[in-house]
Order: C-alpha cells, then structure tokens, then sequence
C-alpha cells in the first residue's frame, strides 16, 4: 500500500536555557501565536536565552520521528 502525502502539522514550544542552570521546556501549542501569548507574560531573566522550537506531528501512517528544532532565539 502507498502512503498519501499529507500534513502533519506543527507544534511549538519555549525551551529557556539559564546563563546556569537546567534546560526548562514550556508545553506544547498548535500555533506560534499561541506560544507568543503565553510568552508575552513572561519575566525574561537577563542572561537567560528563550528559543523556539518547533515539532512535527506524527501519525500512525508515518515514521517521521524528527527532533525539535528550533526556529527562533531571543
């Protein structure tokens, strides 16, 4: 059986990485605008870095187990 072509779609998440400290990872969100509203509340720490990532959904269909990448720094 030949698979169909089809989107996925993506997630989105903050990963905030402490000039010392752990890796902190924020949930999932179906949109960036989403991530970007629940980031727009956030105290931003000086020396902290705030990146974005994005993910992939997968299906039962497919084998694309891709890593998050990220998207944007700030």
């Amino acid at each position: 059986m030949e698979l169909r072509k089809h989107n996925h779609g993506h997630l989105y998440r903050a990963k905030v990485v402490p000039f010392a400290g752990a890796t902190e990872y924020g949930e999932w969100f179906h949109s960036e605008s989403a991530l970007r509203s629940a980031m727009g509340e956030a105290a931003r720490i000086l020396g902290t870095r705030y990146y974005c990532e994005m993910k992939v959904i997968t299906c039962a269909e497919c084998e694309n187990d891709e890593s998050p990448k990220v998207i944007a720094a700030l």
